[in-house]
């Protein structure tokens, strides 16, 4: 990491310290957003925030009586998700049942989350994009992010008979390839719906700040947090990354620059970017997705990579590996924006590493709660396996020497 580099990223970590000052000292005041479950489960509060942050025109004001939060365990890295049941006076403008997504209480994962914009983008995407995108995403009732702080509030898909979510446990055991072969049909749909635009285009759906790796902000934070993690996910999970991988990680990190060059030149796509199975979910016929955090413009093979990668065992996945990425070119083919299959798979090939970059840094710094360990040991292994099994390391190499030839 250049000086430079390492200027602009305290800049930011200061920047974003001097929010969480300025809301701590707003809620002396009673200008800050509240955040706290407790604070956001009164009825006023909840229908102030309703009413002022609606996405759509309310045709009357949110009047609450009573809120009762459910007893529904919902495991999140940075977010506490709740369930409420309400009870509204005058006439019901708003389910009886509502998902409500806030920050953690811990200082130090608002403050993270902060820096990297995950609460801003989420807010930013329902507020915006969701509604032009060929999928379902959750009905999103009002949102908004001010300071360290945001609130979402969508429908309880827990409600609907025809929805079916997923769990770490079906992570771990994976599932079944007809529900891949719906999973990669719904990316081919995303990712023809906002294909090739041009940069100016683009930054009226989705800016350029917002991005993981190319935001002026994001860019350097990246760039230091890919290359801080490699120890403290080696200590913590001593022998589970190979001699070779490590090395390989090593060249990546400093060759990074030129890996951002290709991952993101020519034709984009607009991502989901956190795009495991746990972030799908059935929806009668159809896919949906949800927690869209991490969305960003990229190539289409990234989110499905990330996808078979995290979502199916190694031994599985390793015996139909080609065939899906195949099936996601096709599929691309009848959704309108036709890519070329072996351009495509060198892609996937590259794309491992983002995988095995991601669940390092999520272990390295911890930022995952404990019920999660298992899955990410897990998916480490799995993200091991496929660098491995693809020849990442030879792709590099390759690349390295011819660039993009």
């Amino acid at each position: 990491m250049n000086v430079m580099d390492t200027v602009k990223m305290a800049l930011v970590a200061a920047r974003e310290w001097r929010r969480l000052a300025g809301d701590a000292l707003g809620d002396k005041t009673g200008r800050s957003m509240p955040f706290r479950p407790d604070d956001m489960t009164t009825p006023e509060t909840l229908a102030r925030l309703i009413n002022t942050w609606s996405l759509e025109p309310l045709h009357e004001p949110v009047h609450i009586r009573s809120i009762h939060r459910q007893d529904i365990p919902s495991v999140s890295s940075n977010c506490q998700n709740l369930v409420l049941t309400l009870e509204q006076s005058r006439k019901a403008s708003l389910p009886t049942s509502l998902f409500v997504k806030l920050p953690m209480e811990s200082m130090v994962t608002r403050w993270f989350f902060s820096i990297i914009n995950s609460w801003r983008l989420e807010s930013h995407f329902y507020r915006h994009v969701a509604r032009d995108l060929p999928l379902r995403t959750p009905v999103t009732y009002a949102t908004q992010w001010q300071g360290s702080r945001f609130f979402l509030v969508q429908e309880n898909l827990h409600e609907d008979p025809t929805v079916e979510l997923f769990t770490n446990p079906d992570m771990m055991s994976g599932p079944s390839l007809e529900l891949v072969h719906r999973c990669l049909d719904t990316f081919a749909r995303l990712h023809a719906c906002h294909y090739d635009l041009n940069s100016t285009e683009r930054e009226a759906i989705l800016p350029l700040d917002y991005h993981p790796f190319l935001s002026p902000n994001m860019g350097p934070v990246s760039r230091a947090l890919n290359r801080l993690a490699l120890g403290p996910c080696i200590k913590k999970r001593p022998g589970e990354i190979p001699t070779d991988v490590i090395s390989t990680y090593k060249t990546t990190v400093k060759n990074w620059d030129a890996l951002l060059d290709y991952w993101f030149s020519g034709p984009l796509s607009l991502l989901h970017g956190d795009s495991h199975l746990g972030n799908f979910f059935v929806s009668g016929d159809e896919m949906g997705m949800l927690d869209w955090q991490a969305t960003h413009w990229g190539k289409g093979i990234r989110d499905v990579q990330y996808f078979l990668i995290d979502s199916l065992p190694a031994d599985i996945l390793a015996d139909h590996e080609r065939e899906l990425v195949d099936y996601y070119v096709e599929r691309r083919g009848v959704h309108g924006t036709a890519i070329d299959a072996q351009q495509t798979w060198q892609e996937y090939r590259s794309f491992t590493f983002h995988t095995l970059m991601t669940i390092i840094v999520s272990i390295g710094f911890g930022a995952l709660n404990k019920e999660q360990d298992t899955l990410m040991a897990e998916i480490l292994s799995r993200s091991v396996a496929a660098v491995q099994r693809v020849d990442y390391a030879g792709w590099l190499e390759e690349f390295l020497v011819e660039g993009f030839s």
